[in-house]
């Protein structure tokens, strides 16, 4: 570097590191120049960020040339949210609010008075006659001293009474008589006093105790009937009598007692109880049916019920109104029937068997058990076994119901015999809540 800043340009070779900068060729007319742009650091970002009042603005690179400049501007909200007008302005020297803007958010009430015009506040003097208060000398409320004015005045038990006129000779005197009502009354006015003294009729148990008070003594035991115990005392209250004694609701039950406890009492007779109890039924029933058989059952053209003899076979439960207490609740039943079926068919029969069912004398429909959809090309005789069920819940209470089913086949080509159908039938009923 010895031979720079000369008049020739420089030999030495000058390079610019990371975030620095070199200008010139080392020679006196044209020096070398290392600059710095940042300390190879990155560079600082001032961003603006706003607020419900403020609006803030960054301008500006953040360059000596360009320096950031952060202002911010003053929200004023133009449609407040009680719907008023905003009096709040901006001006050459920052906000302002206006007196002359405010007197018109003002108002007076009661003895106070208002002017919106100046903004002055004042007291209202009442001008009723009698009044004595007025505005003192010194600007404020006065209510010059009055003669002191007695007034007596009576209750329901006592009667008061004002003599004198308050002067020194004169000086008020206040006398107050025990008003006690004509009726029969335990309660008498003596020269001692007022008195309560016990009755001297036979039978009267109330007497003066010994600390000088009313006394009463304890009543006779009570007589206690079937379920309760106790004598009424306090030491044994008058209380329900369960046969397996006290027992925690907690102790069996998860549940809250005040909402799942069925026990109540009845407001307006006074006696407890408790909802009718469940009842739950069941029933059983074979029958057989094909007696004498049927010997050919050719197309139906649908689903149709057997009649062997001429007579339609069925299996049947009736349930009459307020059977096992259904008069109550509302109650539900659920059936089965299971059938055994013996049946020839001919080369080309196609046929379905099942039930029809019937409830309180309207048919339901059709439920099939088996079927043969595609003909076994020869005569045969196969036997059938299968189940349907019927359920129903929810039935109001006191209602009757009637549940039938009758054997039925529906035959799409060629015949069949029915040697013999065979009807196993279950039904459960059971109350609901």
């Amino acid at each position: 570097m010895s031979k720079c800043c000369g008049v020739s340009p420089c030999t030495c070779r000058v390079t610019a590191g990371t975030g620095t900068t070199v200008t010139g060729n080392g020679s006196a007319a044209n020096p070398y120049v290392v600059s710095a742009t940042g300390g190879g650091g990155a560079p600082t970002v001032v961003t603006a960020g706003d607020t419900d009042t403020i609006d803030a603005t960054v301008s500006g690179t953040g360059s000596a040339a360009d320096p950031y400049v952060v202002s911010g501007a003053v929200k004023l909200d133009p449609t407040p949210p009680q719907g008023g007008a905003n009096l709040i302005g901006v001006g050459p020297e920052g906000l302002f609010l206006e007196c002359a803007d405010v007197r018109g958010c003002l108002s007076a009430m009661g003895p106070a008075t208002y002017d919106p015009a100046t903004g002055t506040i004042g007291t209202k003097i009442s001008a009723n006659a009698g009044n004595t208060t007025v505005v003192g000398t010194d600007g404020g409320i006065y209510t010059p001293a009055s003669a002191t004015a007695l007034q007596a005045v009576d209750t329901n038990t006592v009667d008061m009474t004002v003599t004198g006129s308050g002067a020194a000779g004169s000086p008020y005197q206040v006398a107050a008589d025990v008003i006690v009502a004509p009726e029969p009354n335990g309660l008498e006015e003596t020269p001692n006093g007022l008195l309560v003294a016990p009755s001297s009729d036979s039978g009267n148990q109330l007497s003066i105790g010994g600390d000088g008070r009313l006394f009463v003594p304890p009543d006779p035991p009570l007589s206690v009937g079937c379920g309760l115990k106790g004598d009424g005392t306090s030491g044994a209250p008058l209380a329900a009598n369960p046969a397996r004694g006290s027992d925690p609701w907690a102790s069996h039950w998860g549940c809250d007692a005040t909402q799942y406890s069925t026990l109540r009492c009845d407001p307006n007779t006074g006696l407890l109880w408790t909802p009718p109890e469940h009842y739950s039924a069941s029933d059983y029933l074979y029958q057989e049916h094909m007696n004498p058989s049927i010997a050919s059952q050719g197309t139906t053209g649908g689903w149709v019920a057997l009649k062997p003899g001429g007579v339609a076979a069925f299996v049947q439960m009736a349930i009459p109104a307020n059977f096992l207490g259904n008069q109550c609740r509302d109650w539900g039943y659920e059936t089965h029937v299971h059938a055994s079926i013996d049946i020839t068919a001919n080369s080309t029969a196609t046929f379905e068997l099942g039930y029809i069912l019937q409830v309180n004398g309207a048919t339901v429909g059709p439920r099939p058990i088996e079927a043969v959809y595609t003909a076994y090309g020869a005569s045969r005789r196969e036997r059938y076994a299968g189940s349907v069920s019927h359920a129903f819940y929810r039935i109001p209470a006191g209602t009757a119901r009637q549940v039938v089913f009758f054997p039925a086949v529906n035959v799409t080509a060629g015949s069949i015999a029915i040697n013999s159908w065979n009807s196993e039938f279950t039904m459960h009923t059971q109350t609901r809540d």
